[in-house]
């Protein structure tokens, strides 16, 4: 029988463990439980399929960030809020897997950095993942269904043929993630970032930013660029410049504060502001803001 706090002190070490003994069996009946509700939801969107309705896929990024934030929000005492997260992280991703198994693309940049203990700790234990040589390979291993969800390197300013300007109006393919999200692994891989990209619908958490290529003609040095980008939109960031060979323009990768998924019009008019006319503005995707590390300890 659970003890309260007052009277764990009066308990011997027998006593103590038996209370542990008794919490752990708490928790798996909770698992146990979430898990049939878990199956009662694949089951529903079944039926809601086999009527000739459509259904959300499992894997959903903006929600599984409002249940991190909330975990955080609300927990207190000494057991970490790193911890708890990927105990979280495990259970999402088990119970996705109920609802259909999916496999998860891996690849590396030009510097060999992949971002494999992100895409682990992300997608729990179970979840196959399929490295590929190379960006492109594991881009269209998304477009052809052969995975459900790729993690690739966060962006470095002057890498060459970067794996964003794959994404095109033409492509499902969406930037949908930001890793990490809740905590950094320890030892390596310790500094990775990456980015998610998967073919599902994209959502606000509450806290979002945006993903824009904006493409500016040549003859703006990029330095000139940079610095009118970043003082047109408050809180804007630059993650990456490729010259796109067929246009002859210089393509930044800018970062938005916001939900502004279908608000390219008013980043082009920021940036008109500001002095640039910018020949293509595209969104390639929106993520949740990643918890603050502050806001873990």
């Amino acid at each position: 029988m659970a003890q309260s706090d007052e009277n764990l002190a009066n308990l011997d070490l027998n006593g103590l463990r038996a209370e542990i003994d008794d919490i752990d069996q708490a928790l798996q009946s909770l698992i146990i439980r979430r898990t049939k509700v878990v199956q009662a939801v694949g089951a529903y969107k079944d039926q809601v399929i086999a009527a000739g309705g459509k259904v959300k896929v499992p894997y959903r990024p903006a929600r599984e960030a409002r249940i991190m934030r909330t975990l955080v929000d609300r927990h207190n005492g000494a057991f970490p809020k790193t911890a708890l997260i990927q105990i979280w992280r495990e259970m999402i991703a088990a119970g996705t897997r109920l609802e259909a198994p999916y496999t998860v693309a891996l690849c590396r940049n030009a510097d060999g950095v992949d971002c494999w203990e992100l895409a682990r700790l992300n997608f729990g234990c179970l979840n196959e993942i399929v490295e590929f040589d190379t960006p492109r390979e594991a881009f269209y291993a998304l477009e052809e269904g052969r995975a459900a969800v790729g993690v690739f390197p966060k962006p470095e300013l002057g890498e060459a043929q970067p794996w964003w300007t794959l994404l095109s109006d033409d492509s499902p393919v969406r930037i949908v993630s930001k890793l990490p999200f809740g905590g950094r692994p320890v030892g390596r891989g310790e500094q990775t970032e990456g980015f998610v990209l998967a073919a599902i619908e994209l959502e606000e958490s509450g806290d979002d930013r945006t993903l824009f290529i904006v493409s500016l003609p040549n003859e703006i040095s990029m330095d000139t660029a940079r610095k009118k980008i970043v003082s047109g939109i408050e809180g804007v960031d630059v993650l990456g410049v490729t010259i796109d060979e067929a246009t002859n323009n210089r393509d930044f990768l800018v970062d938005v504060p916001g939900f502004l998924t279908a608000h390219a019009s008013t980043v082009r008019e920021r940036l008109n502001t500001n002095g640039l006319n910018a020949a293509v503005i595209r969104m390639i995707g929106s993520y949740a803001t990643p918890i603050p590390a502050e806001e873990l300890h």
